[in-house]
């Protein structure tokens, strides 16, 4: 296959070489016309520049580039069309995302040429969709030619084209109208704010206008607080298809980005050198003594930190408010299984929640091999089948039970049999001395009465398996000083997992709830999110065994 020397130019990804060899190519005079198209019709509404055209900046002009050049030959349409069908944009916020978001559907609304067309602008809520299609309005209104040839419904906020008979059209998720109207897309959309659409949303447009001939779905996002999430597993994809592990010609991953595991400490180093990797408006829009000042305001609190990386950054973080370092916790993975911890002396907790939720159980194991202070840590989850279904839309629960880190329970309701004999076999299979079970006082008495004195099971005596059991009051004076001691040896590098996803995710979103004295204790993100912290709350019952342990350096604690 000989590849031409303006698609040669213009390969940036293994994905890009992958299509090259398989016949695409680049035609730029597709990507100049929209370019000169949008710089030619849309002004800017607001800010410094209001009523001037909307000039592309270098990055704006690369990624418009590279969606409309690249094309592919399709013997069903008879003709090179676009070779791309799907694409993400990602950089940090304050690049001019709105204003490119809404030119770009304007150019598919009246530039594209095609008769009939459908654009959809999709939003989680409807305050971010009207900000979007807002610029939109305004664009249009202050063109004349476009404003010629547009009607604008100032009630719904659609925009048509009359000459090509085309609408663009806002759909939201935060209301019945809404939610009933994301089905039977027949046309292109575009997705701002990637990372708060959920997956009820994507699964909806999965498919839209696949019976046209050059649709597209785009999505113009900042990174967001939930690595469960829709947008952030689009994201990972695009990352992976650009690096060639994933093999799809058809989707663009575009992405500005400081490094994702960066530390505060790395940031303040890099500052500038990271700065320009997440803002490609860097000296324009982006003014690089603002960006330092904002630093130096949120760099002094873990929070506004953790905002400052998503926001100025384009860095996914676990929770803006979240409690544990997310970095420390990535530096303690470690391969282990439990078979590697036979034969241990640990502590069990134990975190039951209601009948239809998950319930965890964390292993603590003392590691005197890599320092007096170090721990590992096993954790086991369980859920009911019917629940992970259920919320199969916002999070991966039956991936992750596929890949062996969560264990579902047959049926709606929790199977505390299933979770008991799971318990049993592990401890017994691996010769565990668990010297104590720690536990939640509610909803786990019975369960762990008979992990620790054995039951009857049919005509059968099973024994017990725990040499003691403890309740742990969840009060904050309790929790304070389990809490406490886990994240300082965290941040010390003393705490080792085995990256259980389930975990990793539920580190992710965990806060904290803090009384005038400072004292804290775990909380969900949202009580209605449906975000779980029962990992964590079982393993800072099992912290109570490693404080009370003799041999322990931890401070002294006095559980109320």
């Amino acid at each position: 296959m000989i590849i031409d020397r303006d698609t040669k130019n213009w390969i940036r990804t293994k994905a890009d070489e992958r299509a090259a060899k398989a016949g695409m190519r680049f035609d730029g005079e597709r990507g100049e016309f929209v370019c000169n198209w949008i710089e030619g019709n849309c002004c800017l509404y607001e800010g410094d520049r209001a009523g001037q055209p909307l000039e592309l900046y270098p990055a704006q002009r690369e990624f418009l580039m590279r969606l409309f050049s690249w094309v592919r030959w399709s013997d069903e349409w008879d003709g090179w069309i676009r070779r791309f069908t799907h694409a993400g944009l990602w950089k940090a916020k304050k690049n001019g995302k709105s204003p490119l978001a809404a030119a770009y559907n304007l150019y598919l609304l009246c530039g594209d040429n095609e008769p009939g067309q459908k654009v959809y602008m999709m939003a989680h809520d409807g305050t971010q969709a009207r900000i979007a299609q807002t610029h939109a309005i305004n664009m249009v209104l202050m063109s004349p030619a476009l404003d010629d040839d547009c009607k604008i419904n100032k009630t719904t906020l659609q925009i048509s084209h009359l000459p090509s008979n085309s609408v663009l059209s806002v759909v939201t998720g935060d209301n019945k109208r809404g939610a009933d109207s994301k089905h039977g897309y027949n046309g292109s959309v575009t997705i701002d704010e990637m990372h708060v659409v959920n997956q009820q949303m994507m699964e909806a447009v999965g498919r839209a206008g696949i019976s046209r001939k050059e649709p597209l779905q785009t999505s113009f996002s900042t990174a967001g607080t939930d690595p469960s999430s829709a947008g952030f597993n689009r994201c990972k994809y695009g990352r992976e298809v650009n690096a060639g592990r994933q093999n799809d010609p058809h989707y663009l991953h575009v992405e500005y980005a400081a490094p994702q595991k960066a530390t505060a400490t790395e940031i303040d180093e890099h500052l500038d050198e990271y700065g320009r990797a997440a803002n490609p408006a860097w000296g324009a829009l982006i003014k690089p003594s603002e960006f330092r000042a904002d630093w130096e305001r949120s760099k002094s609190e873990p929070r506004k930190v953790a905002i400052f990386m998503q926001e100025r950054l384009n860095i996914w973080v676990g929770s803006v408010s979240r409690w544990l370092d997310q970095r420390a916790w990535e530096r303690g993975a470690r391969r282990y299984t439990l078979a590697d911890l036979a034969g241990r002396t640990c502590y069990l907790g134990f975190d039951a929640a209601r009948k239809l939720d998950m319930n965890a159980a964390v292993f603590l194991f003392p590691w005197p091999e890599d320092g007096d202070e170090c721990l590992r840590i096993w954790p086991v989850f369980w859920l009911p089948e019917q629940t992970a279904r259920e919320r199969a839309r916002l999070f991966p629960f039956e991936t992750w039970a596929a890949e062996g880190h969560l264990n579902l329970t047959p049926g709606g309701t929790m199977d505390y049999s299933r979770v008991k004999a799971d318990l049993r076999a592990a401890i017994t299979g691996n010769q565990l001395n668990v010297t104590c079970l720690y536990y939640d006082e509610h909803y786990a008495n019975e369960l762990t009465q008979a992990l620790h004195e054995g039951e009857s099971l049919g005509t059968a005596s099973v024994p017990g398996v725990v040499g003691d059991r403890k309740e742990v009051r969840q009060n904050i004076m309790t929790m304070t000083g389990l809490a406490c001691e886990f994240e300082r040896r965290l941040r010390a590098g003393s705490i080792q997992h085995p990256g259980n996803l389930v975990m990793d995710w539920q580190i992710g979103h965990c806060e904290v709830i803090r009384d005038r004295n400072n004292n804290i204790a775990p909380k969900k993100p949202d009580p209605n999110s449906a975000k779980n912290i029962d990992g964590v709350a079982a393993a800072l019952d099992a912290m109570v065994g490693v404080i009370e342990n003799p041999g322990s350096s931890a401070p002294t604690v006095t559980f109320i």
